[in-house]
């Protein structure tokens, strides 16, 4: 068994860094759902599609969701929902952190977020030509 995991993002975010994810890694991340949260869009994501898609994610191990933006409506409908279920979220999703949850997606629910969070913050340097 292992932790399922749910991406919610703006748009179709989530699902470029799934396909970015698999062009690298060589191999189908298809167990991942992708939810596009299009406030402004004539079908809003609610709280009931994503119940449902965090309901059929878990197979006993909880749900990791991943996030675009803390504080946007993605993360905040999520973060309502969190309490009704074994799930964790983390905020700041990238393409490191998806790769590492991937990689690690059998560990216990705590460490997997844990590593996520981890995973997206080696995935950030900053690099700029010396001052002189």
């Amino acid at each position: 068994m292992s932790v399922g995991i749910v991406i919610v993002t703006h748009g179709q975010t989530g699902q470029s860094l799934v396909n970015d994810a698999e062009f690298i890694l060589g191999q189908s991340l298809g167990s991942i759902h992708c939810i596009e949260f299009n406030q402004s869009g004539n079908q809003p994501t609610g709280d009931d599609e994503l119940k449902q898609v965090i309901a059929q994610s878990d197979h006993g191990e909880g749900v990791l969701v991943l996030a675009d933006l803390v504080g946007a409506s993605p993360a905040n409908l999520v973060t309502g929902l969190l309490k009704e279920y074994r799930a964790a979220m983390v905020t700041g999703i990238n393409l490191a952190m998806l790769i590492r949850v991937w990689n690690y997606r059998d560990t216990p629910l705590e460490s997997l977020t844990h590593k996520a969070v981890q995973g997206g913050i080696r995935g950030i340097e900053a690099f700029h030509p010396p001052i002189e």
